[in-house]
């Protein structure tokens, strides 16, 4: 009986012995990787804060353009190896919660094994080695910059338009135009600036054609973008439209040439005061942001005036993306309706007879395609330089791999004509792209049937005042997250949800 008692108390100590141990392992791995995400991204921020102060200077000495190309290379590789230390983190918890599941002799295994290929492994001295280099190079840029002051001279600065000052002084952008009479089309254009410290200055500019003749002349446009003195915000969104091809070209003639003809100079801009409205628009904006563009700093140490890297083959034939430069853009949405007339006469008229409903009409579809010049996808989609993913009752179909977006525009209504043809109790087909850089959201959706009825003049006064109180994109944006807040990143799905039920009372009054 004394043995038992001497071997379960024998037993018990050990457990608790190796227990601490597997503890101690598991907390001290945690804390060094931990630490080393922080210094890696104190590092990072010293290495680019001094990039874009020696951008405002004009730098002639070759030995200071050589020491910031060796900047520029350092901020380059301490954003590989955040990345990359960010990455192991996670693999590791993942490693950490199928461990902690398992049974007592595995973890004990594990530590033990951890604990003894520690003192063997020579990966923990790399990678301080590598972090005191890139701390040692973001030390060295105060000195870097002193020189610049005695070398250089400070470029003239460029005057910033009159949109972007007034972004920066805080006011907001409302710009409407009513034409006709009885029926009047509506374009409302709003630009509002957004500040953070973690992002800078950014803007969300949103252009609405509501048009009470003809519906499906019907478009949204909105493009956010992080903005500084010398950005161009409609000669931005101008050169997005170029990602826009094939079925969406009528439409995109239409915003270019209503965009080229605003009056600028004429706009009127009022505070962005603080308001219960502004707190629920700048919830949506932040969730965006991280959504859309989940690393502001993305594609800034990479050819800071060029598409961004690996992109432009994979979007579209290269020779029309000249002049898009889309490291500013965080997301570029255009929504609108496309005729089907081509598509029935090739199909003899096998939609419209399959999807005819009293609440659709078939004349025509509502295509959106939200593009993330930034944004990642990663784990949705198979390897491959770039994928499309059809997605069906919540599940992803591979569609097509190796296709560039600008061929997945090509085929999309086509696929999605057929799609209807074959389940007409669908009401929305929704095409997920993806490329080694960048990510695109498409869904083509049935157009709801809608009659102009012939109402009194005071029916139509009462229209257009319902249409002049026309302010924020509230339709668009709570249908967008609908079809796609699943695939959203996880952390950012419950903000996502918050914002859109609080939405859906706003709306209810």
């Amino acid at each position: 009986m004394a043995e038992m008692v001497s071997s379960a108390v024998v037993q018990e100590t050990v457990s608790q012995i190796l227990s601490g141990l597997v503890h101690k392992v598991e907390k001290k791995d945690k804390l060094s990787a931990n630490e080393s995400v922080e210094r890696l991204e104190m590092a990072l921020i010293k290495l680019n804060a001094a990039l874009e102060i020696s951008n405002k200077w004009l730098i002639t000495d070759a030995s200071l353009l050589r020491w910031r190309k060796k900047l520029k290379l350092a901020a380059q590789e301490c954003n590989g190896a955040l990345h990359e230390c960010k990455q192991r983190i996670q693999e590791e918890e993942h490693v950490e919660r199928e461990i902690r599941n398992s049974t007592f002799p595995k973890r004990i295994a594990h530590a033990a094994k951890s604990f003894i290929f520690s003192g063997f492994s020579s990966k923990s001295e790399s990678s301080t080695y590598m972090i005191r280099r890139f701390e040692w190079f973001a030390d060295g840029t105060s000195e870097f910059l002193r020189f610049i002051e005695l070398g250089g001279t400070p470029r003239c600065d460029i005057p910033a338009s009159s949109l972007i000052r007034h972004l920066f002084a805080g006011n907001e952008l409302h710009h409407k135009v009513i034409r006709g009479k009885g029926y009047p089309s509506f374009l409302l254009l709003q630009v509002v600036p957004f500040h953070s410290a973690e992002h800078g200055i950014e803007a969300s500019m949103v252009f609405i054609h509501k048009d009470g003749n003809a519906p499906e002349n019907d478009f949204f446009l909105s493009v956010i973008l992080q903005v500084s003195e010398s950005t161009d915000i409609i000669g931005t969104a101008i050169k997005c439209l170029q990602l826009y091809t094939h079925h969406f070209e009528p439409t995109v003639e239409i915003i270019r040439k209503e965009l080229t003809q605003l009056p600028t100079q004429d706009f009127s801009w009022v505070p962005y005061v603080d308001s219960r409205q502004k707190k629920h628009w700048e919830n949506l904006h932040n969730f965006s942001t991280q959504w859309f563009r989940p690393n502001p700093l993305c594609c800034k140490q990479h050819n800071q005036h060029g598409l961004c890297h690996s992109s432009k083959v994979d979007l579209l034939d290269t020779s029309r993306l000249q002049d898009v430069y889309l490291e500013s853009v965080i997301e570029v949405n255009l929504q609108c309706q496309v005729s089907l007339q081509k598509y029935k006469k090739q199909r003899n008229l096998l939609f419209e007879s399959k999807t005819s409903s009293p609440h659709y009409d078939s004349s025509h579809l509502k295509v959106g395609l939200l593009f993330m010049p930034h944004g990642s996808s990663d784990g949705l989609l198979p390897a491959g330089r770039s994928a499309a993913m059809a997605i069906h009752n919540g599940e992803q179909h591979c569609l097509r791999q190796g296709a560039t977006l600008e061929e997945l525009e090509e085929t999309i209504l086509p696929v999605a004509t057929d799609y209807f043809s074959q389940n007409s109790e669908v009401t929305a087909y929704q095409v997920l792209w993806k490329s080694k850089h960048g990510t695109a959201y498409i869904q083509v959706e049935k157009a709801s049937r809608t009659r102009r009825a012939f109402y009194g003049a005071r029916k139509r006064k009462l229209l257009q005042h319902k249409y002049e109180e026309l302010e924020s994109p509230t339709d668009v944006i709570s249908r967008f997250i609908d079809l796609w807040a699943t695939l959203a990143p996880v952390h950012l799905q419950s903000s996502i949800m918050d914002w859109s039920q609080k939405e859906k009372r706003i709306q209810l009054g």
